[in-house]
């Protein structure tokens, strides 16, 4: 009888991890009780696995029940990790598998059962649209055009976009009329709200900032907060001189380009000089401070030596700040899974740098503005309900208004630092005015180039309300009424389409154009008006949608202002007052979509169309914009966080042929 060891089975489990299957053989010589355990399969060629969940044994253990054990358990092991791996890979593979077929099913959509048009060959293909979308987008570079091709190509002004049935997925629609588009931005508010596509897009970078947030109580109480610093006369009596001194420092900026072009002409980018412009007025519009970045682009095409030290460590600074946060957001919008796309980049030091320079930066001049109040207001030079005197830019303007607040309510003073809030509706403001303005200003003088009919009258009209004068101040700007000014702005707004896409998201069951929308679908509406709108008989819109277009005596878009679309026509906003005979400007002579409308309409809307006034009469006083060479000449665009123009295959392309207009001695 062989001795079995006397070691328990504790201490050999303690020892030694190796493990092993035993043989039929082996088990034939085990103990009785071991081989009696098991007496049901002697006889039979096979191996016994004794694993974890039937006798997986350790090594030192099985070996002490027989010294004859020893010699088998090498090949035993060997053989018993072989299987056990082979188990292994097929149950991971059939897995695998399985989640590979789930997924592949789950990748391909299903449409709505509700008779709205789809592409029948979406339903069929991963991703459906969104592959083609994507697919187009790489080429042109504008996927959200391809985006609205499906509406012309199904023939019908709502459709289905489809994208994938995964958990969790909403169903989504196209829609492509301007009146329809309108009457849901500005009359349809307790229908439809903000889009989680667009809130998720920038919950990631500004999580704070309106519209990062879906309409809720806490979000009126903010949107109230800010919309006084969008009043007319705020804008005129703070903001608007800082503009007009931006403008005057761009022609400057120009001039010193044009002094290095032989004879005065010649062609030179001008995008990034739109880009410091805006960026110049929006920092010291929204922030009260002035950070130089014309003066130093001037100082660098004269020669005149580098901008001191800290100045242009601001400047780099702060561009860094705005380039990165823009490049952050175009990175979501081009991506079909945004929330991964954040995730990734917010491990990039490029992205943590952005959000340490901007809080710190953004820090330091709400500090100084706080300290500067608090010693206003210990002076006796303003209390709780004026001191709108000592407002330098919009900041100024909320963070005043909560100081005096709490010095009345007796609470202790606020600290705007920790307000991320403010951070980031303050950082939203200097994001989307700086990139929104310079695409604007940039397609503003391409479309002076390639219309010098239309160039000739805005110019002539300029000068004569401004005769003599190379530089009007800003209450001059926007005291002067020039019909044709307000009209070739608006026309550059609507052919630009800066803002050529918006999201809403259905609160409820309803309709649009006689068609059954189920609540929490999404709807992505065009923004864009440059082509004839489909026929569309009057009783499938809503009630709103009709009683509205009874307000347009012209006719709207339906009208004469409505004809030739694709083409830019400024006359088409002017009309003729029926007591006076003037010339007026008709702001209604078709739906206005570049800033939404409504309650989530873009509060930056005054501001924006001020600093377009402004600089754009500027440079109507000293430039005349030459038509361009074919090569430069294109319209094609690029798809960001605001349209800019672009050309396919190029990099850097705004290039503008520009000489001194009459009056303009260099």
């Amino acid at each position: 009888m062989p001795r079995r060891s006397d070691a328990p089975l504790s201490d050999s489990w303690r020892n030694h991890s190796a493990w092993i299957g035993l043989s039929r053989r082996v088990q034939e010589r085990a103990p009785a009780g071991l081989k009696h355990s098991h007496s049901g399969i002697r006889g039979k060629k096979r191996t016994l696995y004794l694993n974890v969940d039937i006798l997986f044994l350790p090594l030192s253990y099985a070996s002490s029940l027989h010294p004859n054990l020893r010699h088998h358990h090498g090949a035993a092991h060997r053989q018993t990790h072989t299987m056990a791996t082979t188990s292994t890979i097929l149950v991971i593979s059939s897995f695998v598998i399985a989640f590979t077929t789930w997924l592949y099913l789950r990748l391909i959509p299903v449409p709505l059962p509700d008779g709205i048009p789809y592409d029948p060959t979406s339903t069929s293909r991963p991703f459906g649209d969104g592959s083609t979308i994507k697919s187009t987008g790489r080429l042109t570079r504008e996927p959200s055009a391809a985006l609205f091709a499906l509406c012309r190509q199904l023939g019908s002004p709502i459709v289905q976009f489809l994208l994938t049935s995964l958990p969790g997925t909403t169903p989504t629609l196209v829609l492509d009329d301007p009146r329809e588009v309108e009457d849901i931005l500005l009359r349809r508010n307790r229908e439809f709200d903000r889009s989680y596509l667009t809130v998720h897009l920038f919950q990631q970078i500004l999580p704070a900032a309106t519209l990062a947030q879906v309409t809720t109580p806490k979000l009126k109480a903010q949107k109230r907060g800010w919309s006084d610093v969008m009043h007319p006369d705020f804008l005129r009596r703070v903001v608007a001189p800082n503009l007009q001194t931006a403008g005057v420092e761009l022609v400057e900026l120009w001039k010193a380009r044009m002094e290095k072009l032989e004879d005065g002409e010649g062609a030179f980018e001008v995008l990034n000089d739109f880009y410091s412009t805006a960026l110049d007025a929006i920092w010291v519009a929204v922030l009260g401070k002035k950070i130089g970045v014309l003066r130093h682009e001037i100082t660098k095409v004269r020669g005149e030596g580098e901008t001191d030290g800290e100045t242009a460590k601001l400047v780099e600074l702060v561009r860094f700040a705005v380039e990165e946060g823009s490049a952050i957001v175009n990175a979501g919008v081009g991506s079909l899974w945004p929330a991964l796309t954040f995730f990734l980049m917010s491990f990039k030091p490029s992205y943590r740098r952005f959000r340490s320079v901007g809080t710190e930066e953004v820090g330091k001049i709400m500090r100084a503005a706080c300290e500067r109040f608090h010693r206003l207001s210990d002076a006796g030079e303003s209390s709780a309900g004026d001191g709108e005197e000592h407002d330098t830019c919009a900041m100024d303007f909320v963070l005043r208004r909560e100081i005096m607040t709490a010095k009345k309510e007796g609470k202790p003073a606020p600290d705007p630092t920790r307000n991320p809030a403010m951070l980031d509706e303050l950082w939203l403001m200097l994001l989307a005015g700086h990139d929104s303005t310079a695409s604007t200003l940039a397609w503003f003088v391409k479309f002076m180039g390639l219309h010098p009919r239309a160039q000739a009258n805005l110019r002539q009209a300029v000068l004569a309300a401004f005769e003599g004068t190379k530089f009007a101040t800003s209450s001059e700007i926007l005291e002067v009424d020039i019909p044709l000014l307000d009209a070739t702005i608006e026309e550059t707004v609507r052919c630009s389409a800066t803002a050529a896409i918006t999201t809403r998201r259905a609160l409820v069951d309803t309709q649009v154009l006689g068609r059954h929308i189920p609540k929490g679908t999404n709807v992505i509406l065009n923004l864009r008006i440059d082509r004839q709108p489909f026929e569309i008989e009057e009783s499938q819109r809503s009630e709103t949608c009709q009683a509205a277009q009874t307000k347009r005596p012209r006719g709207g878009i339906e009208g004469p202002s409505g004809r030739d679309l694709d083409l830019f026509e400024p006359r088409r906003w002017l009309t003729h007052d029926a007591t006076t005979g003037k010339e007026v400007f008709d702001a209604y002579a078709l739906p206005n979509l570049t800033f939404g409308g409504g309650f989530r309409g873009c509060f930056g809307k005054r501001l924006a169309m001020l600093e377009l006034r402004i600089i754009v009469t500027t440079l109507m006083l000293n430039f005349e914009f030459i038509p361009l060479p074919t090569e430069m000449a294109g319209l094609e665009a690029e798809d960001r966080v605001c349209q800019v123009e672009g050309a396919i295959g190029a990099g850097k392309v705004d290039f503008i042929l520009s000489a001194p207009c009459q009056n303009d001695i260099i």
